[in-house]
Formats: structure tokens, C-alpha cells, sequence
């Protein structure tokens, strides 16, 4: 760079940083589990940390948040950390090598700029599509990902929503394998992964919202510029090109009963085969969702009830390059196939204080290459018979901010339970381990809300 071009670059850099509306925050926070909580069926302490910053810059047209986070974990964890928890889970865990833990990174950045009706979106960040505190579709449980996209608001009841992703396959490319591998280090490099997507959402009066959704996988290409055409349907496009693609479609629905409640169910479709719908060895593959929610009902609160099912085959794929996955993580329902969850969340804010008591009752059952190959010949197994995985938990937290902007205290208590803990979906075994626990809870954090 030029000592012309450096001077640009300093001014630009200069003028973002006295701008009124830009500001850059600190973010850190620290949290301790007496027993281990939800995070490892062992009964011992756990210890999560971090700290980082956050940017944010908004004007007339455009606005940017990005965060970079580095965390902690101290205890006796270990890599699977995040296979059968909802929280989002991380692209790597590194073991320290100085310490009895482990440790990772969070980074997101999201760019938009809105011109007239439109928002056009750049970045790594994540999704949530649905009604529900859980989404089938598009959820938050894999890592973020490299994406650009638009909000198109078509009129005041109807908008257009369109992304294409860049995911992590985690199959291993063969042909370029030897690139990064020598005496000094080693490296892998995968296969590639994309998503394209879009969803309709149509607000047919002030009671009834209808959405619709179509996603489609594809790899062993960066770009297909066949996916970039946001307003043809995905479906007829796979087949032209040859049906080596995976279409995912889906709907949502909400009622609002009053203006305090409201009922959505969601439904995720990854195979359809109608004249067999009501076959037992069908090639229907489903997930669906159904939920309650209110707020101000009696005080300050919110209150949801929610329950999800998903077939034992969906967000798999013959080909397996092409599975609903980034990460090894689910795109959709945060538990994957052949799962089903019973949630109920309340939150009391009053005054200073948050007081909320989480409940799920989730069950895991098996999804191998086997079963895939077996579905795709029309053979159907009974759901968990071979095996499954059990949690109960039940969290009870307070929240207090301080009188320091952004800084937060947080006090819990945890009762959890599992049944058949390290039960691995892909290679199911009936070798788990049963624990009942009671864990206390304490956290402080600034600029940081660990989630309920």
C-alpha cells in the first residue's frame, strides 16, 4: 500500500472512530457451576470465561455489529461438549496445553444496508427462521457462517427473505489432501458446502401470519449461479441440474389469540413421496413443530410452551456430502433427527430483576449411514430401537444489574438428569452413563447475557 493510499485508509479509519455513531464496547464475562450443570453429566465444577470486544456502527443507511470473543473452560470436559446441548456450538474446542481446560473463539460480524424497502446483508452470522424459541428450518445450533443476502419488504403484509451460505462439510478432500500435509504440520481441507435459501412471510390479517420456506444443499462447488435467482423455487432447478442437490421445504404459522397470546406450528419436509403418506414403510420425511406463547398476563412476564418431533431420516442424504449439516452440526432442530423435545420457558422482569425457570425434556435417538442407506430402500426402523439419549433439566435463575452500565449478576440453581450420557447417534451404543445432579449457579457478566 501506497503512503497515499495509507493516508486514505487512516482518515477513513479515523473519521469511523470520532463518529457519534460508531463505538467499540468490551465484553467480558465469567460463569461457575458447582456440579457441572447441563454441560457434562459428571459431577464436578465447571468454570466458563471470555472476554472480547464488540463494534457497532449505524447512520442512515448502513449498520455493522461485529463481535470477537475469546472463551475459557476449566473443568473435566471434554470435546463433545455441545452435542446434546442447544447452546450454539463452536467450529473447534482446543485443549489448553497449559492448563486442565480448554479454550475457543467466537467471531461474528453483519453488514446492512438498507435501501428503501430492501436490507441487503454481508457477513458471518447466524439465522433464526420460525415462530418457535426453537426453529426447524434455520437455527442458530451449528456455527456461524460466511453468508449475503436481502430482507425485500414487497408490501406491508408481505416480504421476501433470500441467503446463500458458505458451510464446513467436514469430508475430507482427497485431492488437494497432500497440500498442507509435510514434516512440520499438518492441515485438512474439506470438501465444499453451501445453502441457498428463501422464505416468503405473509401477514393475511392482524391474526393470521403464514410462512413458507425452501432450502436447497449442494456441494463439490463454490458457487452455483443457478441458486442466485431468489424468486424461482429451488425444486425444479435441482432436477434440471440433475438431482444431485438436497431440497429442504417447510411452513409456519401463527395465531394470535389476543394481543397477549398467540399458537404457531412449524413444519420441515425433507423427502416427499405423496401416495405413500399413509404407508408405514413411507418415504415421508418430517418434523413439526406446535407452541404456545404469552406475555404480560399477569405481571411483567412471558410465558411459551412448546413441543418438537423430528423423523428418525430427516436432514440426511444419500449422497453425504450433501447432509443439513455444518460443523457436524444440525442446520435445523437443534437435536437433529430422530428427536423429540418437551420446553416450557418463563421469564418475570421486575424492577432490576430477571427471574426466569427454564424446563426441557429432550430424547436422542440413532442416525447412522446404515439407516440412511435402509430409508433410502424404503426400510423404516421403530424409533430409539436402537438406543437413545435422555435430559431433564430444569434451571432457575435471578438477574441483577448493577448500577455499571452493561455489568450483570446472575444466581441459579440447575437440577439435571441423564439418562445414557455419551450416547453417540452415529455409532449408538447402549454403553451410557445415568446421572442425577443438583448444581449452583453463578455468573457476572458486562455487555454479556449468557443465554437462560
Amino acid at each position: 500500500m501506497n503512503d497515499k493510499k495509507k493516508s486514505i485508509f487512516s482518515i477513513l479509519i479515523l473519521s469511523l472512530l470520532l463518529s457519534d455513531n460508531f463505538k467499540i464496547e468490551p465484553i467480558a464475562f465469567s460463569h461457575h457451576s458447582s456440579n457441572g450443570s447441563d454441560w457434562i453429566y459428571k459431577n464436578t465444577p465447571i468454570s466458563i470465561f471470555g472476554a472480547g470486544l464488540g463494534a457497532y456502527y449505524d447512520n442512515k443507511n448502513w449498520t455493522v455489529e461485529a463481535e470477537y470473543i475469546q472463551f475459557g473452560f476449566l473443568g473435566e470436559l471434554n470435546e463433545d461438549l455441545f452435542s446434546f446441548s442447544s447452546l450454539q456450538s463452536f467450529p473447534y474446542i482446543d485443549k489448553s496445553k497449559d492448563a486442565d481446560g480448554y479454550w475457543t473463539e467466537y467471531a461474528n460480524a453483519k453488514i446492512i444496508y438498507s435501501l428503501n424497502n430492501i436490507d441487503f446483508e454481508f457477513g458471518k452470522f447466524d439465522r433464526h427462521w420460525g415462530p418457535g424459541n426453537r426453529a426447524l428450518h434455520i437455527s442458530n445450533k451449528a456455527p456461524s457462517y460466511p453468508q449475503l443476502g436481502f430482507k425485500w419488504n414487497i408490501a406491508n403484509n408481505l416480504s421476501l427473505c433470500y441467503f446463500h451460505g458458505f458451510l464446513n462439510s467436514g469430508i475430507l478432500d482427497s485431492n488437494r489432501a497432500d497440500i498442507y500435509n509435510n514434516n512440520i504440520s499438518q492441515r485438512s481441507i474439506n470438501i465444499s458446502r453451501n445453502i441457498a435459501a428463501h422464505r416468503i412471510e405473509w401477514r393475511l390479517n392482524n391474526k393470521i401470519k403464514l410462512s413458507a420456506n425452501e432450502t436447497v444443499i449442494y456441494a463439490t462447488r463454490d458457487i452455483d449461479i443457478h441458486y442466485l435467482i431468489p424468486v424461482v423455487p429451488f425444486y425444479p432447478i435441482e432436477n434440471y441440474l440433475g438431482d444431485t442437490d438436497n431440497i429442504q421445504m417447510g411452513f409456519d404459522a401463527s395465531y394470535d389469540i389476543t394481543m397477549k397470546q398467540k399458537i404457531y406450528i412449524a413444519f420441515f419436509m425433507d423427502e416427499l413421496t405423496p401416495e405413500w403418506i399413509f404407508n408405514k414403510k413411507n418415504h415421508n420425511w418430517f418434523a413439526w413443530q406446535v407452541g404456545y406463547k404469552a406475555k404480560n398476563i399477569l405481571f411483567n412476564d412471558n410465558i411459551s410452551f412448546e413441543y418438537n418431533w423430528t423423523d428418525q431420516r430427516i436432514f440426511k442424504h444419500k449422497y453425504k456430502v450433501n447432509d443439513y449439516y455444518s460443523h457436524g452440526q444440525p442446520l435445523g432442530f437443534w437435536a437433529g433427527p430422530h428427536a423429540k423435545e418437551y420446553l416450557f420457558d418463563y421469564y418475570l422482569t421486575k424492577g432490576e430483576h430477571i427471574f426466569s425457570i427454564f424446563y426441557s425434556l429432550v430424547k436422542r435417538g440413532a442416525s447412522t449411514e446404515q439407516m440412511v442407506e435402509e430409508n433410502y430402500n424404503d426400510i423404516q426402523s421403530e424409533r430409539y430401537e436402537n438406543g437413545y439419549e435422555k435430559s431433564s433439566i430444569i434451571k432457575i435463575k435471578i438477574v441483577r444489574p448493577s448500577k455499571i452500565k452493561g455489568l450483570q449478576y446472575a444466581l441459579g440453581v440447575n437440577q439435571v438428569e441423564f439418562i445414557n450420557a455419551g450416547f453417540s447417534p452415529s455409532e449408538p451404543s447402549y454403553g451410557g452413563v445415568n446421572s442425577n445432579k443438583l448444581s449452583a449457579e453463578f455468573g457476572v457478566s458486562y455487555n454479556f447475557l449468557y443465554p437462560r
